[in-house]
């Protein structure tokens, strides 16, 4: 009994990390940046971190969406620009990650 206790914080924990925006598409929070700012938009979600290194929160999102069984059709890269889309099925999805100077942006949509 006294396990069970120990573990089932860290078991709530690893649930807040993960983002759902609809029955198909969630993702999971960067472990590594700070959340500074999370809105909600029509079909999808922006979130801000406080990191500076946004190529490594585009492939964290990008890994996990691929985990989650998405497949990316298109990619694009720009200087501090990372883009891509996503099919699951018949569903789409778009990420973008901008580099903001020591805060990276992520915007993740649902459709067209």
């Amino acid at each position: 009994m006294r396990r069970l206790i120990l573990v089932l914080p860290l078991l709530v924990s690893a649930w807040a990390l993960e983002v759902r925006l609809s029955a198909t598409l969630a993702f999971d929070l960067f472990p590594q940046g700070v959340v500074v700012e999370r809105v909600a938009e029509p079909r999808g979600m922006v979130v801000v971190y406080n990191f500076s290194r946004a190529e490594a929160v585009f492939r964290y999102h990008d890994e996990d969406l691929r985990r989650r069984g998405w497949v990316r059709v298109k990619h694009e890269e720009k200087k501090g620009e990372w883009k891509a889309e996503y099919r699951k099925g018949k569903a789409k999805a778009t990420l973008s990650v901008k580099d903001k100077k020591g805060r990276v942006e992520v915007r993740l949509k649902e459709g067209d």
